[in-house]
């Protein structure tokens, strides 16, 4: 579609208002009338205004997605918003544009890929409108049908509308594949019809046909792969239970959570030949670290260990106060909020998380770590100090089985399911169980999870899709910079979470893009199953000023 067309095809509107950060002239581009009122001031916008903007990477042009999701927070419900997207169709963010619509309370009802537009910036044109709860799709740009929204999960809005925003972009995507399959299906066939004996024989025909097979098969691939994605699958339930909506009161529920619930590992193991299990050289001497119980003056836990593990050493050297003095208070303020049930320390490496949620509670604790060298001391830990811990050397993932596990070369505290996170000369096959079917086989009831797990904390919450729905434990997750940010907001947006980023100010500010720290220094986030209240703020800073008094 020309942009130039795009305004002829929105109906209701009585008024353009221009949000744009850039200096392109929008008025000309969309050939807006001389009779239709037209301003750049936001302040302008009424509910039966279009509001209209470019989005995209290029500063100076498009406008950076918070902003714009600011400006959409800021404008009345019932304002139709077109968005004009610099990025071009094949390189799409889609997570960048479900983030940015659902926390600017936007709901897509089309998206269209734009012609002859590059050299202005403008690839796909997107148009939402500025929402206060789901509503009824009516599409403007395309020949869907309009459509009743789906059965959805509970949950904030911008889940919601992230949720039934998601299958509107997988039509973008699809309608072209499906087309491009048809066309290049019926140019087969015609070829292979019209080919006389004596053209079969021509190098020519003979080539155009091979050619166009192989883009057939290309395409083909494309779909193939793209209907066997989560989002797709998921899209396609919500679309269907939006169609059929008797039938999709039960079966949409039902069949997301198969979805999440069948999703096998995206983790590839790289074939090469593996070593003997080994352990890394480490020296012959072990040093008795005392950590400090926080809130507990006098209580001390004493971790023995090798002395060239990391953990142990940086805690030796700089004390708890100075290890993790953001992620730690928040960790311990999350025990003595949530309710009734088990703290499980996910990628534990020696259990120091483990060994401080046995100190200051009564909790059953679980420790997960694969690596037997890390294991260990999280074991001798728990002896030495009468801990309740029960110590699993197992992976967790979104799958059952064994796995190779990559041991890192530069620290121990990087070793990691993901092959390539880390130079690795080193591998073991470990046990690997997703947290639902260890649920499942324990009966146990999590209350806080802490996830660690050095670039695999999505395939870790995909696999604990049954247990974050059913028990809503809070949970403390390591996100890493360009490390599956997009894979954690698809396994976290189901479920109705609030996400914080933990840094050293309270209250944190609560996110709808789940994005790593750029510096790596605040790496932990806290996905929160309710809105914290002020007491849980409070438990925070009580526990910042617990750990600093450590350092005594």
């Amino acid at each position: 579609m020309l942009v130039r067309n795009l305004l002829s095809q929105v109906k209701g509107v009585t008024g353009v208002v221009d949000a744009t950060a850039g200096a392109e002239d929008l008025r000309r581009h969309l050939m807006v009338p001389d009779d239709l009122p037209f301003s750049a001031d936001v302040a302008d916008a009424t509910p039966d205004s279009l509001l209209v903007c470019m989005l995209g990477p290029q500063g100076g042009t498009h406008t950076a997605p918070e902003d714009l999701a600011r400006t959409l927070r800021a404008v009345p419900a019932g304002v139709t918003v077109l968005i004009l997207a610099g990025w071009p169709p094949d390189a799409f963010p889609d997570n960048v544009a479900l983030a940015t619509l659902a926390d600017g309370h936007c709901q897509l009802t089309d998206a269209v890929t734009l012609t002859s537009t590059g050299r202005y910036g403008m690839h796909v044109a997107l148009l939402a409108e500025r929402v206060e709860t789901v509503r009824p799709r009516r599409a403007q740009l395309s020949a869907v049908p309009d459509a009743e929204p789906p059965t959805l999960p509970d949950g904030s809005l911008a889940t919601r509308l992230w949720l039934v925003n998601q299958p509107v972009l997988a039509e973008r995507t699809t309608g072209p594949l499906r087309r491009q399959v048809r066309a290049l299906t019926d140019r087969v066939t015609q070829l292979s019809a019209e080919l006389t004996d004596a053209q079969k024989d021509t190098g020519e025909a003979r080539a155009e046909l091979k050619a166009r097979g192989k883009e057939l098969a290309r395409a083909e691939k494309r779909i193939t792969a793209l209907e066997r994605s989560v989002s797709f699958r998921l899209g396609k339930t919500l679309v269907d239970g939006a169609r059929h909506p008797g039938k999709g009161v039960l079966a949409v529920p039902m069949t997301v959570a198969s979805i999440w619930r069948d999703r096998r590992a995206r983790v590839s193991v790289v074939a090469a030949p593996r070593p003997e299990p080994a352990t890394p050289p480490v020296e012959a001497t072990h040093r008795a670290v005392p950590i400090p119980v926080p809130g507990s003056p006098g209580r001390v836990v004493t971790m023995t260990a090798p002395s060239a593990l990391m953990v142990p050493r940086y805690l030796d050297q700089d004390g708890l106060a100075g290890y993790e003095p953001t992620s730690i208070p928040c960790f311990l303020a999350a025990i003595e909020t949530a309710g009734p049930g088990a703290v499980l320390d996910i990628g534990a490496n020696v259990g120091l998380y483990a060994a401080l949620a046995a100190a200051v509670s009564d909790r059953d604790v679980v420790a997960f770590e694969p690596f037997p060298t890390l294991a260990e001391v999280a074991e001798r830990l728990t002896a030495d100090n009468d801990l309740k811990i029960q110590v699993e050397r197992i992976a967790l993932s979104d799958h059952i089985g064994t796995a190779a596990f990559y041991l890192s070369d530069s620290s121990d505290s990087s070793n990691s399911l993901a092959a390539g996170f880390r130079d690795s000369t080193r591998q073991i096959d470990v046990a690997v169980e997703t947290l639902d079917a260890y649920v499942r086989r324990t009966g146990i009831v999590p209350a806080v999870l802490k996830i660690d797990t050095e670039s695999t904390e999505p395939d870790v919450l995909l696999g604990a899709a049954e247990t974050l729905r059913e028990h809503r434990p809070w949970v403390l997750c390591e996100v890493l910079h360009r490390r599956g940010e997009d894979r954690l907001m698809e396994a976290m947006a189901p479920h109705g979470y609030r996400w914080y980023h933990i840094t050293d100010r309270l209250p944190y500010a609560e996110a709808q893009v789940i994005a790593g720290d750029r510096t790596y220094q605040d790496l932990m986030w806290l996905f929160a199953p309710e809105e914290p209240d002020d007491s849980f703020w409070a438990r925070v800073a009580a526990q910042r000023t617990a750990v600093e008094k450590t350092r005594g």
